[in-house]
């Protein structure tokens, strides 16, 4: 059966089905000293560890080595939605400490995108474009989206208006964010919408996934089952 590309999309799945990572192709994994590497174990399925000791502020990172982007030039391509979509859960702690799930123009450092502090608000480290979802188990514990533009904080908002969102050790929750050809990014858990944040990042800056955990002084560690991105193929130019 032939390959379906008649809806002009380019799209990415990696479920972690095999023995190791794919670092020459797909992903970075980095860690600071107290960190984990990311790696895969070897289980039904395939799921990505990563997890941090009890020194603070020691991170894990998974970044893609693939960037997109939500508006192309018109030389490039129509564009069209960027969507990124994982599945995770947190395993060992809620306490404290800082998660990011979502993308970030910065794939070079092991730096958690924003780090949330205990009184809900978020600081930009290393990216100038961000957007995704951050908990911080020492404030209130629930997710929040989040968003930066060209080194400018957009504003963070509960996820919660479509009920509850705190996170459960072991159980499993999908995120989704789906960024406009305008920069305006909506929020999703587990298939509910939640929230959108207009002008979330520069559309046309090349953006990959990012996932992070950061110790705030306990050890914690996080499962991600999948990582999926969708995008609007590029044109052809001469």
């Amino acid at each position: 059966m032939a390959i379906d590309t008649s809806k002009g999309k380019v799209k990415f799945f990696d479920d972690f089905g095999g023995v190791a990572l794919d670092t020459t192709n797909w992903w970075t994994g980095r860690s600071d000293a107290g960190g984990t590497t990311p790696v895969i174990l070897l289980r039904h399925g395939g799921v990505v560890q990563m997890g941090v000791d009890t020194t603070d502020n020691d991170v894990s990172s998974l970044a893609g080595n693939v960037e997109w982007a939500a508006g192309l030039t018109s030389a490039q391509g129509s564009g069209g939605p960027l969507t990124f979509e994982a599945r995770l859960c947190l395993v060992t702690s809620l306490a404290d400490g800082e998660t990011f799930i979502g993308l970030s123009d910065d794939s070079a450092t092991d730096e958690i995108p924003a780090v949330i502090s205990t009184t809900d608000t978020y600081t930009a480290t290393a990216a100038t474009d961000f957007c995704g979802f951050g908990y911080n188990g020492a404030g209130t514990a629930s997710w929040k989206a989040m968003a930066s533009k060209n080194g400018t904080d957009v504003t963070m908002v509960a996820c919660n208006q479509m009920g509850a969102t705190t996170p459960v050790l072991l159980t499993y929750q999908t995120f989704k964010i789906v960024v406009n050809e305008d920069g305006d990014a909506d929020f999703y858990i587990d298939g509910k919408w939640h929230v959108r944040l207009d002008n979330a990042i520069t559309a046309t800056v090349l953006m990959c996934p990012h996932i992070d955990i950061q110790s705030g002084g306990t050890a914690r560690s996080m499962y991600i089952d999948y990582v999926a991105m969708e995008a609007g193929r590029q044109g052809v130019t001469t």
